[in-house]
């Protein structure tokens, strides 16, 4: 523990303290300034008047301080939260920085293909798979278009086959009748019981 001896309005006194002695020096000088200030404003002032005096112009400074320091602590809280934010924000830049990074160098890979020609040989073989596998597509329509058509055909054929068939079919069919007819007759004929009941 500290024991200074200090100076107040011409007075002096021992301080006894656990703060360096530079500390007690530095509070007891701006207690005095402010004693002083107060009788120098108003001379009729008694000591004890003036020490009451400074003493709540002590506390005034002491209550606006606590203000300010609490304004402060609330600002340095909304500061550190932005910079939590800012952080965060900076860290989701450089990933987005990383990914250009790493987008910009395959670009690089696929120019430096380019110049070396590997990338558009991988171009003209996909675009030679292309043309074959259209070729294929458009020729299978073809196929299936002519066999269409050979069925068409067929089908006509056989249409006009059954047609025929038909007409020979009718044809017989008369014919047949004819002969049932001309059996008939034959049977008519040749029988001499048919022809006596007539008779």
């Amino acid at each position: 523990m500290n024991i200074v001896t200090i100076k107040i309005n011409g007075n002096e006194y021992n301080l006894k303290g656990n703060e360096k002695e530079e500390y007690l020096h530095m509070v007891a000088s701006y207690v005095d300034k402010k004693i002083k200030n107060i009788i120098e404003n108003n001379e009729k002032l008694s000591t004890s008047s003036a020490a009451i005096l400074t003493a709540l112009n002590l506390g005034d400074d002491m209550f606006k301080s606590h203000s300010l320091c609490k304004e402060l602590s609330d600002k340095s809280e909304l500061l550190e939260k932005h910079d939590k934010e800012s952080i965060k924000q900076l860290e989701d830049y450089k990933k987005q920085l990383n990914n250009m990074e790493a987008y910009n160098q395959e670009l690089l890979t696929k120019c430096k293909n380019v110049e070396n020609g590997e990338y558009v040989k991988t171009l003209e073989q996909e675009n030679i798979k292309m043309r074959q596998e259209l070729e294929t597509m458009q020729s299978s329509p073809k196929i299936y278009i002519e066999e269409n058509r050979k069925v068409k055909v067929e089908n006509k054929e056989m249409r006009f086959k059954l047609q025929s068939y038909k007409y020979k079919i009718i044809d017989l069919q008369n014919k047949l009748i004819e002969y049932q007819i001309s059996l008939a007759k034959q049977k008519k004929i040749s029988n001499p019981l048919l022809t006596r009941d007539k008779k």
